[in-house]
């Protein structure tokens, strides 16, 4: 009979382990093992204590050692086991999703519009406020000089013809953003 890869684990260790056995076994961490074992990826008895929780057959394991090295992933969906926000962020929305070809003339009758009440000539904060962009990132904008500007001591000041030059760009155009305010 053929030797498995994973056989050596039968000689070290019990016919039934814990969840933190698991982990070392699998050289995984904690929340993987969890994830495994409440999503039933590795079948497991669970006696609904806090502690020992979950009685694991070696078995199982193997087999699913065996299924991960076929698969070459862990069979754990991306960003499922992270330690960051549980709430999945929305997919990021770009201007250029919502306009067809040829509707330039329409979005710059739209901004002209919209940012008629705003002076000619505006500080970097109303262009913030303009495209809704955070307001560093508008500075380094006007640093890179893709918005046009004018710098009057230590201000700069940015004629509203180069704001909308601006928000017409394709560079615009194609910002995503998750902010509120930009989406707005």
């Amino acid at each position: 009979m053929k030797k498995g890869k994973y056989e050596y684990l039968r000689e070290q260790y019990p016919e039934y382990v814990s969840e933190s056995q698991l982990y070392k076994i699998c050289h995984i961490a904690k929340r993987s093992a969890k994830y495994l074992l409440d999503n039933g990826i590795i079948p497991c008895e669970n006696n609904g204590k806090k502690t020992r929780k979950y009685r694991i057959a070696l078995n199982d394991i193997i087999v699913y050692l065996e299924k991960r090295d076929k698969t070459l992933n862990s069979m754990i969906p991306r960003g499922c086991v992270n330690s960051r926000s549980k709430t999945p962020n929305p997919a990021r929305a770009s201007l250029s999703a919502i306009l067809s070809p040829g509707s330039e003339s329409e979005l710059r009758s739209y901004f002209e519009y919209i940012y008629a009440d705003y002076p000619d000539v505006v500080s970097s904060h109303d262009v913030s406020e303009m495209t809704g962009l955070n307001h560093n990132t508008v500075l380094k904008l006007l640093q890179k000089k893709e918005i046009q500007s004018l710098i009057v001591g230590t201000k700069y000041k940015i004629p509203k013809q180069f704001v909308l030059a601006f928000v017409l760009s394709p560079r615009f155009i194609n910002i995503k953003s998750n902010s509120a305010s930009f989406n707005k």
